[in-house]
């Protein structure tokens, strides 16, 4: 575990919530993308990301500090997307917050804005992916997590995460090209 982690959880052991901010701040960020990517809505993400960090302040004196602190609230964000996802029906559609759009009104160099436009298509396909799948890809194409760290997160093993990996990857492909994206 990270040192600086480790020792901002023995203060907040010893009743430093001062402590608990200081996670809050260090990890907000990172949970608030986890769940947008996940979910499709800043709304959605913004009361996950809130109900991850009253989870954590709950459980945190349980943490037993096998894996990083940061697998572990990844953990608790992707359980409740699957588990928000799970009690809605409907699929998200994304908007443009997550940058994909110019909103300079300037027109943008050719390539930067095909390069957008790939970005979109990209997300558009992964929010079509089943959650588990989704989840998985969100946590290795956006938070670049090894594989060994996905498994903790989801809870299953090296193995499952792969040929999840590998199915999921198999539908973005044949989602792009029929987009016109060109696989690589």
């Amino acid at each position: 575990m990270d040192a600086e982690d480790r020792q901002l959880l023995r203060a907040f052991a010893r009743g430093e919530e001062s402590a608990f901010t200081a996670l809050v701040i260090k990890y907000r960020e990172s949970v608030y993308r986890v769940a947008r990517r996940m979910l499709g809505s800043h709304e959605d993400a913004a009361d996950v990301a809130q109900e991850v960090f009253i989870r954590a302040h709950q459980a945190l004196p349980r943490f037993d500090g096998r894996s990083q602190l940061y697998t572990w609230l990844y953990r608790i964000t992707v359980n409740l997307c699957l588990d928000l996802r799970g009690r809605s029906s409907r699929l998200p559609l994304l908007d443009d917050e997550d940058g994909t759009r110019d909103r300079s009104g300037i027109p943008a160099a050719e390539d930067e804005a095909e390069g957008r436009e790939v970005g979109r298509l990209v997300a558009l396909a992964v929010a079509q992916l089943p959650p588990r799948q989704r989840a998985m890809t969100v946590l290795r194409l956006y938070q670049d997590l090894p594989y060994q760290e996905i498994a903790r997160t989801m809870g299953c093993s090296e193995g499952t995460v792969k040929a999840t990996m590998f199915a999921a990857l198999r539908k973005l492909r044949r989602a792009l090209v029929e987009e016109g994206v060109r696989a690589p």
